[in-house]
């Protein structure tokens, strides 16, 4: 179709190309012709590098004409049954029918090298594409332009000016990143420095942080950054080593210019002050010196003067950037040579940048130097902090070059606190020791397998701790114990030191950058590997001893509102060996967060309370033993670990015989009838319950009874035994309302609607799902919600009522990610895959029947996952 019959709302204004709209319209129907014909189809992802530099500097307007220039571009090179489209901004789409791989990275390629030779409005720019092919990355059109959409960012990654693709086979991390991340505002000062000095403005700028945080890497980046030719940029790297050796810095800079640089400089310079260079630099004297003629004694002042007259001879035709990196280690000589050198060069073409660690300074002579240079404005600062969350997520993506693993991020930046530096290690550790894995489409985080503190990391917390007074560290101990935040008050409470010398000693760890303050009151750990290392450095008696400390200052302070610090007690006592108050505390916090559906830490308290019950010397633990195995077997059973819920409970019905508590055996055969019918074993699942209703009935427990009858009409529906299973749900009813036993009301008002159902009934079927649905809202069981909405949406299913159904599932699955139920969400998600096959949405069919596989495989249900497969 030409353009002229094409809608002028399909046009882009400014380009005169198809626009955004019109190619999901043209993307569509050139994959379907290309699935029709069983031709390829090339995506080409375009997008013009750091093009908001062009704006920046020369303006929207300049902006919009190179914009219009390389949309010209792209047509001509185009073939006739291409077509191309403004995405937006810099963005632009190229489809490319009967195209396969190798031909559309053949055409990219002669885009970017005729790109780098082109000049758009009189500016030269570079681009980056990402290319997905139909049928390869996919046979409908929004996942083959998602798939164009990863490898133009992965082009972005690896440094732009290049095409991006995915990686299928092993995948190594990208470090250092190609691009510093989260530096934009420093980077700016330091470009407006440079160019200030390269004006003959010269100035000095200290950078500052940590050690980690990118100090030395500020300076590299300009380096890279493209100034004028005639630019001379000399780097010094000091180190312990060196602070005993005189005007080491300047020796190094010396040695550079005059034998990596121009020799010629030197000559020039008269003989007095070759001379007295030669005295910190022997070897750059090339003629020897003659007794009696030359001046042999050493003066400072000469010095000063030739090193300062030498750098003028280099820059009459050039400007230069000094780089002194770790200056914190030069010798006291150096700091009165560097200062006498930024003050005489003020009007001249050279940057001196100074870089440190901000916690090796303290008390120094370099400090003296930088307060007596900012008192005569002689120089400028930047402070580099950590990064920030979004910052490192950024990081993070830009290193794995793949889309983040959910809590990855957290799991970084709580570790590390934002260094750059720590950020990096502690990745390359945790792919080393399989915590983070390549899977061939993405990467996979095991937070559990993170355990190894890798060693560089470590030498750097190391070096902080080692300064550190021993008061002053037996006090970062005590931190360490209570957690990565905690009071001033709290901290003074556990320890007993009095107020003044407290602060003192804060300071002293603050000065180490070990921990920071929040509010005033708060402090928290800077990286949570400082309290790793320093746990790890205790030995058991010591950190059990400072855990029971803890544990008891938190209960006598909060013992007339434990609940909120049950969690807190739960862990000290666990970590001190005191197995009666973990136990107890570990209870009611495993309770606490089973009701708010947090199954990951309900697991781990009732883990902790069943170590403790086992370990415990008291007698009359069995009863006690077999709910907590009960209460974790049903977070084993809702997140699909059933294999652990079947064994937790039979060894709780084990502990029942044992302690010859019958109801307590019975409520275990309940619970294990329920992960039987989980995994189609109905049969089995038939006879627990019966089981159980024996000893419900022997016992006289009513509710136990209408449970058991539930549980056994549950099973027979799923053997087909309507009848039967109605009659059971009956007999329940009869129970549960005359005892108002809500919960079991919905499972049995469900389960009836389920057997009606099968039957074919579907009226007597919602009107039963109803009934459940508003009793469950009634009483805010989330559970029986989510059975109650996926059944009705089930009848709408088999009635043709597809729209209604998804409305009901998708509500339904609200719910299910909110609890965390495996099992609802695989048969919400298949029942959601069905509907879209039904309305010719492959797409979505694939994705929804794809995870419904995976959580029918995660919770052990054969049946289903045959059928879903």
């Amino acid at each position: 179709m030409k353009k002229s019959e094409v809608k002028k709302e399909y046009l882009d204004d400014l380009s005169g190309l198809y626009n955004r709209r019109y190619l999901n319209v043209k993307g569509r129907e050139y994959v379907q012709e290309a699935n029709r014909e069983n031709k390829p189809l090339s995506v080409l992802l375009l997008d013009l590098d750091h093009f908001k530099n062009v704006n920046d500097t020369y303006g929207h307007s300049m902006g919009d004409s190179v914009l219009v220039n390389f949309a010209s571009y792209l047509e001509k090179l185009l073939r006739q049954n291409d077509s191309v489209f403004r995405y937006g901004g810099d963005e632009f789409v190229c489809l490319l029918p009967k195209t396969d791989f190798i031909q559309a990275t053949r055409i990219s390629n002669r885009f970017i090298e005729q790109c780098r030779t082109m000049e758009f409005a009189k500016i030269r720019l570079t681009m980056s594409i990402g290319i997905a092919t139909c049928p390869e990355d996919g046979s409908d059109w929004l996942t083959v332009f998602n798939v164009a959409d990863q490898n133009l960012y992965s082009a972005k990654r690896h440094g732009r000016d290049r095409i991006g693709t995915r990686t299928f086979g092993e995948k190594n991390l990208i470090i250092p990143t190609v691009e510093m991340i989260g530096r934009s505002s420093e980077l700016s000062t330091m470009d407006d420095l440079v160019k200030s000095a390269i004006s003959s403005r010269g100035d000095a700028v200290c950078i500052s942080g940590e050690a980690g945080v990118g100090k030395s890497r500020l300076f590299q980046e300009l380096s890279l950054t493209g100034y004028p030719d005639k630019t001379m940029f000399v780097c010094s790297n000091l180190s312990p080593t060196t602070c005993s050796i005189p005007y080491f810095p300047f020796r190094e800079i010396l040695r550079s210019l005059i034998f990596l640089q121009d020799e010629h400089h030197f000559d020039n310079l008269p003989r007095v002050y070759q001379i007295e260079l030669a005295k910190i630099v022997p070897e750059i004297l090339r003629k020897p010196v003659e007794e009696g003629k030359d001046v042999l004694m050493v003066d400072r002042f000469r010095l000063f003067e030739g090193v300062r007259k030498f750098l003028e001879l280099q820059v009459e035709s050039c400007s230069m950037f000094i780089c002194i990196d770790n200056i914190h280690w030069a010798d006291e000589n150096s700091f009165e040579l560097l200062h006498y050198l930024v003050r005489a060069f003020k009007n001249k073409p050279i940057l001196f940048v100074l870089v440190y660690r901000i916690e090796e300074i303290q008390h120094s002579a370099f400090q003296n130097v930088l307060h007596s240079m900012a008192r005569g404005n002689l120089i400028k600062k930047i402070i580099l902090e950590p990064l920030e969350k979004n910052d490192v997520t950024r990081m993070i993506s830009s290193i794995i070059d793949a889309e983040l693993p959910s809590e990855l991020a957290d799991y970084i930046f709580r570790e590390t606190g934002g260094n750059p530096f720590f950020i990096e290690e502690l990745l390359k550790s945790m792919k080393n020791d399989g915590a983070l894995n390549w899977n061939g489409n993405n990467y996979e985080f095991d937070e559990n397998s993170a355990k190894t503190i890798p060693y560089s990391i470590e030498g750097v917390i190391e070096k902080k701790l080692q300064k550190l007074s021993s008061k002053a560290y037996s006090l970062l101990e005590h931190a360490s114990v209570i957690g990565r935040t905690f009071s001033f008050s709290f901290l003074r409470t556990v320890t007993g030191i009095n107020e003044g010398q407290l602060f003192d000693l804060l300071d002293e760890i603050f000065e180490k950058r070990l921990l920071s303050e929040r509010n005033g009151e708060h402090y928290f750990f800077s990286e949570d590997i400082i309290r790793e290392i320093i746990n790890n450095r205790m030995s058991k008696t010591r950190l059990s001893w400072f855990h029971r400390g803890v544990g008891e200052r938190l209960l006598s302070l909060n013992s007339e509102n434990i609940e909120k610090v049950v969690e807190e007690l739960s862990y000290h006592f666990y970590q001190c060996g005191d197995n009666d108050n973990t136990v107890k505390f570990s209870i009611i916090a495993g309770d606490r967060a089973k009701a708010a559906y947090a199954n990951q830490d309900a697991i781990r308290f009732y883990t902790r309370a069943i170590d403790s019950l086992e370990s415990s010397e008291n007698v009359n633990t069995e009863t006690k033993l077999s709910e907590c195995l009960r209460n974790r077997s049903s977070i084993y059973n809702l997140t699909g670990e059933n294999d652990l819920a079947i064994a937790d409970l039979e060894r709780a019905i084990s502990h029942s015989e044992l302690a010859g508590n019958l109801c307590d055996k019975a409520d275990s055969l309940i619970e294990i009838s329920k992960v039987y019918k989980d995994i189609s074993s109905y049969y089995k699942a038939v006879e627990s319950a019966e089981s159980a209703l024996r000893i419900y009935r022997k016992e006289n427990n009513i509710k136990g009874e209408a449970f058991s009858l539930t549980r056994i009409a549950i099973g027979k529906r799923m053997l087909r035994e309507y009848e039967v299973s109605i009659s059971y749900f009956q007999r329940s009813l009869e129970i549960v309302r005359k005892h108002s036993l809500h919960e079991i009301e919905v499972k049995a008002l469900n389960g009836m609607g389920s057997s009606y159902t099968g039957m074919g009934d579907y009226e007597k079927a919602v009107q039963l799902y109803d009934e459940s649905l508003n009793l469950s809202k009634k009483v805010g069981d989330k559970a029986g919600q989510i059975a109650s909405l996926v059944n009705i949406g089930n009848v709408n299913y088999y009635k043709g009522n597809f729209g209604g159904a998804v409305e009901l599932y998708r509500e339904a699955m609200i719910i299910i990610k909110d609890i965390g139920n495996c099992r609802s969400e695989a048969i919400t998600c298949n029942n959601l895959g069905c509907i879209c096959i039904l309305m010719g949405d492959y797409s979505n069919a694939r994705k929804y029947l794809s995870n419904s596989l995976e959580k029918y495989k995660e919770t052990g249900d054969k049946v289903n996952e045959a059928g879903c497969n």
